[in-house]
């Protein structure tokens, strides 16, 4: 009785250490990004690596009005926004058309190199 238990036991090693990691190498691997398309957390290191203040790829055009900033894009893209002294502050992703942004605390921002002050 005690031998077939070690053997058992032997049995269900080999299993577990040899034909489980077969098996897992077997199986199909989704992949779920599209290869043309780059993460947003690399976008956002790119930003935050450069010393100097970057500033969007296309043209947008930016109002103020009281807290609430309205960023007008012709193109979806990453906005990065800097404080006054220049340091990296956020990144704001933009779709296509009129997108506004709320909830930045009253200062002095640079908004695509160009100065805006919140009250």
């Amino acid at each position: 009785m005690r031998n077939n238990t070690v053997v058992r036991l032997i049995v269900l090693l080999f299993a577990l250490l040899v034909l489980l990691p077969m098996g897992a190498s077997m199986r199909k691997k989704r992949t779920l990004a599209k290869p043309d398309t780059i993460p947003l957390a690399e976008k956002l290191q790119d930003f935050s690596r450069s010393n100097r203040m970057s500033c969007s790829t296309f043209p947008v055009k930016i109002h103020t009005s009281g807290r609430a900033v309205q960023i007008q894009s012709d193109h979806n893209q990453i906005l990065p926004i800097y404080t006054r002294s220049g340091a990296f502050y956020m990144a704001v992703r933009l779709n296509k058309g009129v997108n506004w942004l709320n909830g930045l605390p009253r200062g002095h921002y640079f908004i695509n190199n160009r100065p805006i002050t919140i009250n």
